[in-house]
């Protein structure tokens, strides 16, 4: 009898661990090496559930091969700006903010993360990139960016979709997982492609940075650490948040139509959830730029429902 119960109770945990979790994530960019100039912040806060097959949303163009779906749901905040130590009558891009709500549907397999997600919101002085900027200066002193030539607010829309597919070499530790896709929107439209080696496949302890696209924070499995290394190259078809107004004197950075990012992380995971770390460097994205430009990734998942 007691070896019975001791088996009905192993197999209802080991039922219940296989549940896909709900789980909360919040994604911090932030360009701490550089001071505020360029990218100069990114958020992300999201729930990431799973969905149900049986969900209209679920069949639409689902990959055959998928064995789980998760839905997410969150605000993005980005601010870029210009370089605060620049001469102001050499090309530099505007400051320029955005604020969205996403949606993001994922697609998982053991060899497959497949992403279609839509963002909607604000470009503009209503996304509250100057407040946002002002605060966190009370804490860390940064030189200071001019806002009074913001362009004013504009709709923005995008739909983004992104695949990142394991490729068939065995004879290598980990994975080769290549990626692929694209966003296009009001503001700005990019397709993008790139190679990356992984600890783990593509949706466990995956990172956005070579992706482009929500993605899904989903721990390692056996938890600990994993690590990542890869390169990718976004052809740019325009990116409006370079543009100035009309009053604008400072000349207008004209747009590089080919931008590079290496980037590389590790990720702890527990079961718990998962914390992230990772840097990247991007290339220049318009002329005139006296840099590449490198930022810092931290993201943190938790399972809270």
């Amino acid at each position: 009898m007691r070896r019975a119960s001791a088996a009905l109770a192993a197999f209802a945990a080991t039922g219940a661990f296989a549940v896909p979790p709900v789980l909360w994530h919040a994604q911090v960019d932030n360009d701490v090496f550089q001071s505020d100039r360029w990218y100069t912040s990114g958020v992300r806060i999201y729930r990431s559930a799973p969905l149900d097959a049986s969900s209209p949303l679920a069949s639409f163009l689902r990959l055959p091969s998928t064995r789980e779906q998760r839905l997410d749901a969150g605000i993005v905040h980005e601010v870029y700006t210009s370089d605060g130590r620049q001469d102001p009558a050499l090309p530099d891009r505007p400051n320029a903010a955005r604020l969205l709500a996403s949606v993001a549907r994922h697609d998982i397999s053991a060899e497959t993360l497949a992403t279609l997600g839509f963002d909607a919101g604000v470009s503009g002085p209503a996304a509250l990139g100057e407040e946002l900027q002002d605060f966190f200066h009370r804490i860390a002193p940064a030189p200071e960016t001019d806002w009074s030539r913001q362009v004013g607010n504009r709709a923005d829309i995008q739909l983004a979709g992104a695949w990142s597919q394991r490729l068939p070499l065995e004879a290598l530790p980990g994975a080769l997982v290549v990626h692929g896709g694209g966003v296009a929107g009001t503001l700005a439209t990019f397709g993008h492609a790139g190679l990356e080696w992984r600890t783990d496949g593509p949706a466990q302890a995956a990172s956005h940075l070579l992706r482009f696209a929500a993605t899904p924070p989903i721990a390692r499995r056996d938890g600990g650490l994993s690590f990542f290394a890869g390169a990718s190259v976004r052809a740019v078809g325009r990116n409006r948040l370079l543009e100035r107004r009309d009053d604008d004197p400072t000349p207008e950075a004209g747009l590089e139509k080919r931008v590079a990012r290496v980037a590389a992380g590790f990720a702890w995971s527990q079961p718990w959830g998962a914390v992230t770390v990772a840097l990247a460097q991007d290339s220049r994205e318009f002329t005139g730029q006296r840099a590449r430009h490198r930022f810092g990734s931290l993201g943190f998942s938790i399972a809270l429902d």
